[in-house]
């Protein structure tokens, strides 16, 4: 077990820092443990993403005894919003008596290992989409990236929805005329032309539905509606054409929002890593961390 003292580890010429909660004092019982602190500015750079993107980083890390390596891959704190730094400790701090042969280059060394770690191993991840060459920002969630390439794909599909409508409403008036034309060369203006154009209207108002807003179609139901006017026995050919329409077009509607959930949900990871000279070292210094015994 080290040793405790009133009397701390120093180095010449280097800097000494205090971890303090600004909620709590540190118990009693606890002991400052000597740790290596280095702030530096990391920044991320991509021709291809069309980034430029800087982050400020604390690292810590446990200052070995006798001659053991340092690990930075055990940080010796965690800096939050209620953590702070301050240069002056308290008048009753006890300090961990360790073995320690640290001098002011060993320090040097170790910010030389974690300067390589860091171009070794770091790495800004972000999500691309291949069809539209689109990136998301550091920190963006999935969610919130796919939602700008769905963007993108609505725009890609509207053209081709506005064809299928123009295409389908033609077929729809096509039909809509020849059968106009039969009923009046019969001569018959009552019942069953009242209830052509009932099935007329209602045909339109579900094909209308359908192509009524792109969200509509491709996030919504496109399947047609449920018929509310039966047919008559004499009706079976325009039932039949109508029916065909709507489901033509609720075919082609659904192919569409097919292609449409391939552009919107299609990503891949994208890394983007560091070079030494993008690893800038703001300061450096012992940090004395309070442990509890």
């Amino acid at each position: 077990m080290n040793e405790r003292s009133s009397r701390r580890l120093a180095i010449e010429g280097v800097e000494e820092f205090w971890l303090r909660s600004q909620n709590d004092e540190p118990e009693p019982t606890a002991v400052y443990r000597p740790a290596l602190l280095v702030e530096c500015s990391i920044n991320f750079r991509s021709l291809r993403a069309g980034l430029n993107h800087s982050e400020e980083r604390n690292h810590t890390a446990w200052i070995p005894e006798r001659d053991m390596a340092i690990d930075w891959d055990s940080p010796a704190a965690t800096f939050g919003e209620s953590i702070s730094l301050t240069k002056q400790p308290a008048s009753n701090a006890i300090y961990e008596q360790g073995n320690y042969l640290t001098t002011k280059s060993d320090l040097e060394r170790y910010e030389a290992e974690l300067i390589d770690k860091l171009a070794r191993s770091e790495r800004l991840r972000l999500f691309f989409n291949p069809v539209f060459g689109l990136f998301s920002v550091p920190q963006d969630a999935l969610s919130d990236f796919l939602a700008r390439v769905a963007e993108r794909a609505l725009a890609r599909v509207e053209p081709e929805l506005k064809r299928l409508r123009n295409r389908f409403e033609l077929q729809f008036e096509q039909v809509r005329e020849a059968h106009s034309t039969k009923d009046l060369s019969a001569g018959d203006l009552s019942e069953r032309l009242i209830s052509s154009n009932l099935h007329f209207f209602e045909s339109e108002n579900r094909l209308a539905a359908m192509f009524s807003t792109l969200a509509g179609t491709v996030f919504g139901a496109i399947e047609p509606r449920s018929r509310i006017e039966p047919y008559k026995a004499d009706e079976v050919e325009l039932r039949e054409s109508l029916e065909r329409i709507e489901q033509e077009a609720s075919r082609a509607l659904r192919a569409l929002y097919d292609e449409y959930l391939l552009l919107a949900n299609e990503y891949d990871a994208f890394e983007i890593g560091l070079q030494h000279d993008n690893i800038n070292v703001v300061r450096s210094g012992l940090l004395w961390v309070p442990v509890s015994e």
